[in-house]
């Protein structure tokens, strides 16, 4: 028997010649004709292995030898199931199983046979088979055999029907694999009729040489791709249709910044099909395809002819089934020219651009936020307010939230008005996520133009690096707004200008940052390299916040979901509390872009409405320990400190603007919402819940009896009495960005006594906030009833959860004798109570209250078409429970 080996992965070379000459041999043996002489001539391969099996003493072909007679073994059972052949196979898979992962393709296929082999002694279930299956994608999921053992399982999982699995691994997939081609193919092939999301990824020729990178370019708006053939009328008529609209004066205010359409001409024409497109007047970006239908993106993305794939401003992009049409015969010239004829209804294409616009991933406000990050407008925005020359912001991010040591200006220095005045061209959080493109675009342009000016007349200023930055970020937000590379690749040349001049320590974030991307969009280089040599650069580990965000910007750039979890895990644990990175942070901790940044975005009916409301109406304290400390003047002349004047356990602040407010139910009023109609019920909510608060924050000056009457009480209250805080500046103040409101009318913020943030949601993420925020409270609860029971307290976490939901009496009666309602529950006090119970050893009660949680999460499930983690979290509890009632009840009858 052969004994472990140490490997080193130096030694994994290509397949050895005797190797291949026994291959040779087993598929001659396979050609015999009939089974007893292919039977005979396999056995004599096995032979022939297993000898030169004995004498070899290299690493690797000792390996690829056990493979090969693995594959050889089991071509034997196939033709003869006898017992010896069958035992042998399992020796050669014990043996081929002790390969270190650098051969984990060779060992992989025997390891899923040893389990299965184990599994069937054992007359293991479905539940069994699948946890085996899970152990599997753990072991090699990090290996070379990562995909491969993803698809095995993946198909394993659908022939056992276990819809968690399936899912699970299509998250698994979707984090490590997402972007990989043949995976997308794969799981269309395997997932027929079902939709999911995959990112668009590629690197394309243009028409005219130059190289574009996708997801890169297109994120922060959204992409309309056409993939069509010259010999497709149909498709002509419809590019046709589509070019007329978009000259329109809609189509173009429609589209500016907004929407960007490329083509993907099939025919392998030798100009990509620009002249045909050019034809119909519209600039749209023009791109290679080579092989055509043959080429493993068409396969992935597109399939059939003709496609027009949207594409998300996340670079998201859903993937379903649909048949193909047959080839149609070449068309004449003559009906080609007429195919490129719009028709009389051509203005029914803007219908197409208003649909692609208004999904809740494409709304501009999202998409504009994300445009501006892609930017990176945030690395040189100062949120204490005008930036001093002195203290840049790149200098107070360097300094990580420590003492800045401030710049040293004399004559020689870029004049102070001048640096103000480029300073002045960004536009400020939250009113850049509500912005006109024109305004934008004009804002860039102006901020070039400044930072053109400076350079010719102070080139030899010590602080010149503060201009380069900005003319930077200047042309990567004209780069983004136009859509044309050409200002990308001017950037690219200032980067490398500004290194070669140098800058002061930590503050070549962004001209490292435009390097880094140039570098990405080489196709031949590793993307995951490159970002982990720009983490490197700053320290690993140790690297600053801003570094960490543009790591995590560069990871979205190329589709890479794990680095970016992996620096978003950073950002979050270490980087909140530095005003230098409040609005990457707020990013993070949005639920809106958790919710869609890597979301399917494809709507279906009701249920994928219900999903994103659930989703919003989930209160889980947020991830980061972020802190509020603010001081706040009243209407009534005091000052709100925060925490040191808050009293309750939970306090909920809403951010409003004066009257006139908008009238309800008119979708077509513009004005702000009213203090009232944002807080809705959670007013009535605080006064039954003594250790909740409700505040009311105006963003500018209003009548404060006017916001008091706005506002719905509890009929045992009269009137809102709180203080009514004001925000001096308004939306120019720093908690706007501490919170990264996203809003100018539209925000909440709730806080602990000790003014830790446990949500903030804005005008985004503010759909369901009224549930949110009671959840929030709820989960407080189950929090503190669970620190009482690890304490061991069982008696206070008894009292606490009696009190917030004691159980339901069906004999109880109100004072005029009639029966009570059964009260409603919410999940984590029913969580809790069930742990109480467990806690007692009441485990019929627990049964019952998890019996419940079960029932309330699967009707929720129910009601969105999906299987929710919250669901299976019940369901793991309740049969804990049943097991443990099933032991007492077996120890009871041997007791009897």
């Amino acid at each position: 028997m052969l004994q472990p080996v140490v490997v080193d992965a130096r030694d994994l070379v290509a397949v050895p010649p005797v190797v291949v000459e026994l291959n040779q041999e087993l598929d001659s043996a396979k050609g015999g004709s009939s089974t007893a002489r292919q039977r005979l001539a396999i056995r004599r391969v096995i032979r022939d292995a297993e000898k030169t099996l004995q004498t070899n003493t290299e690493i690797s072909t000792r390996f690829q030898l056990l493979e090969f007679l693995f594959r050889a073994r089991q071509q034997l059972v196939e033709l003869d199931n006898d017992p010896r052949y069958r035992q042998a196979l399992l020796e050669t898979s014990r043996e081929l199983v002790k390969a270190p992962d650098e051969f984990a393709d060779l060992r992989l296929e025997a390891d899923l046979l040893l389990s299965q082999v184990e599994l069937a002694q054992k007359g293991a279930g479905v539940e069994e088979k699948s946890d085996a299956l899970r152990l599997l994608v753990d072991r090699y999921l990090k290996t070379t055999a990562g995909k491969k053992v993803l698809r095995m399982t993946l198909v394993m999982a659908l022939e056992f029907g276990d819809t968690r699995l399936v899912n699970d691994l299509r998250a698994i997939i979707a984090e490590h694999f997402g972007k990989d081609h043949e995976m997308i193919i794969f799981q269309r092939d395997l997932l027929g009729g079902q939709v999911f999301g995959v990112p668009f990824v590629g690197h394309f020729k243009r028409s005219d040489g130059k190289t574009v990178c996708y997801p890169m370019d297109g994120l922060g708006h959204s992409t309309m791709a056409l993939f069509w053939s010259k010999d497709d009328l149909r498709a002509l008529r419809y590019l046709a249709d589509l070019a007329a609209a978009a000259k329109t004066e809609e189509g173009q205010g429609r589209l500016d910044g907004r929407l960007e359409i490329i083509s993907f001409n099939l025919d392998e024409l030798p100009d990509a099909g620009e002249s045909i497109i050019r034809q119909l007047g519209v600039d749209w970006q023009v791109l290679y395809l080579p092989g055509g239908r043959k080429n493993p993106f068409y396969k992935a993305y597109a399939r059939v002819d003709l496609t027009n794939l949207r594409v998300a401003p996340t670079g998201q992009a859903a993937m379903s089934m649909r048949e193909s049409r047959p080839k149609p015969p070449p068309p004449s010239e003559e009906e080609i020219l007429e195919a490129l004829q719009p028709s009389p209804d051509y203005k029914n294409q803007l219908e197409s651009f208003r649909r692609t616009l208004i999904r809740s991933w494409s709304r501009d406000d999202y998409a504009l936020n994300l445009g501006a990050l892609m930017t990176g407008d945030f690395l040189i925005f100062d949120p204490d307010g005008e930036m001093d020359p002195a203290r840049p912001p790149e200098l107070k991010a360097a300094a990580r939230g420590g003492e800045v040591t401030p710049l040293e200006r004399g004559d020689g220095s870029v004049p102070e008005a001048m640096l103000l005045a480029i300073q002045a061209c960004l536009i400020p959080p939250p009113q850049r996520y509500h912005s006109t493109m024109p305004e934008i675009r004009a804002s860039y342009q102006k901020m070039v133009k400044l930072c053109r000016q400076a350079i010719a007349e102070h080139p030899d200023a010590p602080d010149f690096w503060i201009v380069r930055n900005r003319l930077i970020i200047g042309l990567l937000g004209l780069w983004k707004a136009d859509f044309d590379l050409a200002h990308f690749e001017v950037a690219v040349e200032e980067a490398n200008t500004a290194m070669e001049a140098g800058f002061p320590a930590g503050t070549d974030v962004i001209a490292r940052f435009c390097l880094a991307r140039q570098n990405l969009r080489d196709p031949k280089v590793g993307a995951g390299d490159i970002i982990d040599t720009f983490v490197a650069g700053y320290g690993g580990e140790t690297a600053s916040g801003p570094a960490l965000a543009v790591a995590a910007l560069l990871a979205l750039d190329v589709a890479d979901k794990a680095r970016f979890e992996k620096y978003r895990a950073a950002i979050i644990k270490d980087h909140t509390e530095y005003p230098m990175m409040w609005i990457f942070s707020s990013f993070l901790l949005d639920r809106y872009h958790e919710y869609w940044l890597f979301h399917v975005p494809f709507n279906a009916g009701w249920s994928f409405g219900r999903r994103l409301s659930y989703d919003m109406a989930q209160g889980p304290v947020e991830d980061a320990r972020r802190m509020l400390k603010v001081e706040l003047p009243t209407m009534d002349g005091d000052v709100f400190r925060i925490p040191e004047d808050l009293e309750a356990e939970c306090t909920a602040i809403f951010f409003a603007q004066p009257g006139p407010w908008k009238v309800p139910h008119d979708r077509e009023d513009e004005r702000p919402f009213s203090p009232g109609r944002m807080m809705g019920r959670f007013p009535t909510f605080a006064v039954s819940r003594p250790d909740v608060d409700v505040m009311v924050a105006m963003l500018a000056k209003g009548d404060a009896e006017a916001i008091r009457d706005s506002i719905p009480i509890h009929r045992s209250v009269e009137k809102y009495e709180s203080p009514i805080l004001e925000v001096p500046g308004g939306l120019s103040h720093p908690i706007i960005y501490r919170l990264g409101f996203m809003s100018p009318d539209q925000a909440v913020v709730m806080v602990n006594k000790q003014g830790r943030i446990l949500t903030a949601r804005s005008g985004l993420s503010f759909d369901k906030v009224q549930n949110a925020l009671e959840d929030t409270v709820y989960r407080q609860d189950e929090k503190k009833v669970m620190e009482a029971l690890d304490r061991g307290d069982i008696q206070d976490a008894k009292d606490q959860i009696m009190e917030l939901a004691p159980p339901y009496d069906p004999e109880a009666v109100d004072e005029r004798g009639r029966k009570l309602k059964k009260p409603k529950y919410s999940l984590p006090h029913l969580h809790a109570r069930t742990h109480v119970y467990m806690a007692l050893e009441q485990w019929e009660a627990a049964l019952v209250d998890a019996e419940e949680i079960v029932r309330m999460s699967l009707r929720k499930a129910s009601g969105m078409s999906i299987r929710t983690d919250e669901l299976d979290e019940a369901e793991i509890l309740r049969d804990s429970i049943l097991e443990q009632v099933d032991a007492n009840d077996t120890l009871g009858q041997a007791q009897r």
